[in-house]
């Protein structure tokens, strides 16, 4: 299964019809097919990697946040992981999603509304349709045209708080996970330690993996649970719990730690990733090769989407294509605006030196900076 695009209405404060494409809209080079791009079907290609950048308060958390539900239902069937964004959320949820599985692109309209009732806090599904069309190469162009799709008729009764995309995909799979910017979240240890068991207790990675956050580190092992113990380069060893390995280690070790551990996920199973301000506790370098391992097909063999949000628009050049770069933005509502598509961006220009001439809206206000400063005078 992979996404192609979403279409959202009545979603915290976004416009109507927000809409997220994972599809490229501008030429397709021989160096994009083989960096920028994955072909999930003949001439079918969608993104590596999918930017959304834009100032504080612009809406880029609550655009991940929705992409958030959107893989829950697809991974859980039910608003499970994502249950807390809909305490924001007063009307029904509209959602449209169009999405590639199996030879087919389908397209499966839902809306989700709250659970009236105080005790029960669940999410239901109500006035699902889902349409279907096997997928040829003459689609290609024509992706979103859904007078020639199907209606699927699903015969399996599932309850009110049950996606019927259980019906078609069946088996419950991690098939996005969502990176939020609290730290708190790379706190418990076991979390990360039971993610490599599910990859057949891989745990050679973690040597590397931690290497490139603490060099004095070579390994950490967890005993049992709520016991670990680190295992330094000098030979020394310590046995902690879950709370003093928090006070040992930095903060940019545990949230590497953390991270990269669902990096190794996501690309060993081609589940998206979406990290959001995924320049928080990383230096430069650091982001743009985490960015990097995604555009490599050697080790992203499992066409694996990357999505982030970011403040840090320099790992923008890294791009070659900008139609896989949204700007968020918040005026009367929060809305995206693809670079392509709405500035007719030349890929080859530098992004940053744009964003730094402020020729997308997106600088710190001089006003307010100018008031901020005079109050410090």
């Amino acid at each position: 299964m992979k996404l192609l695009r979403v279409v959202a209405n009545n979603f915290k404060l976004c416009e109507a019809n927000l809409t997220i494409s994972f599809v490229p809209t501008g030429n397709k080079t021989a160096n994009d097919k083989e960096f920028e791009l994955q072909e999930i079907d003949d001439d079918l290609y969608v993104f590596s990697t999918l930017g959304i950048i834009g100032k504080n308060a612009s809406g880029k958390t609550t655009v991940v946040e929705l992409l958030s539900i959107i893989y829950d239902i697809f991974s859980n069937y039910r608003i499970n992981s994502s249950k807390n964004i809909f305490k924001f959320i007063d009307k029904p949820l509209n959602i449209d999603i169009t999405f590639y599985h199996e030879g087919s692109i389908y397209r499966y309209l839902t809306d989700l509304y709250k659970n009236t009732n105080s005790v029960d806090t669940s999410i239901f599904f109500k006035n699902e349709k889902l349409y279907k069309r096997e997928y040829k190469k003459a689609h290609v162009r024509d992706l979103f045209n859904y007078e020639k799709f199907e209606e699927v008729k699903l015969e399996l009764k599932l309850p009110e708080d049950t996606s019927m995309i259980y019906s078609l995909l069946k088996n419950i799979s991690l098939r996005g996970i969502y990176c939020s910017s609290d730290d708190y979240i790379y706190r418990d240890y076991s979390q990360a330690f039971n993610v490599y068991k599910l990859l057949n207790n891989n745990l050679n990675v973690i040597t590397s993996l931690l290497k490139m956050f603490d060099e004095h580190l070579d390994n950490i092992k967890m005993i049992k649970e709520n016991k670990y113990k680190i295992i330094y380069t000098n030979g020394t060893t310590k046995e902690v719990s879950n709370s003093e390995l928090y006070e040992i280690l930095s903060s940019g070790t545990t949230k590497g730690f953390g991270l990269f551990t669902f990096v190794v996920y996501s690309l060993k199973t081609g589940s998206d990733l979406i990290i959001d301000e995924i320049e928080n506790h990383f230096h430069k370098t650091l982001v743009e090769n985490l960015v990097n391992l995604y555009k490599d097909k050697s080790v992203n063999k499992k066409n694996a989407t990357l999505i982030f949000t970011t403040h840090y628009c320099e790992i923008l050049d890294l791009f070659n294509r900008s139609d896989n770069i949204y700007i968020s933005k918040y005026d009367d509502a929060i809305k995206l605006e693809n670079m392509h598509t709405n500035y007719k961006f030349r890929s080859e220009l530098s992004k940053s030196n744009k964003f730094y001439n402020n020729e997308f809206n997106t600088n710190v206000s001089y006003d307010a900076l100018m008031d901020f400063k005079k109050e410090l005078m």
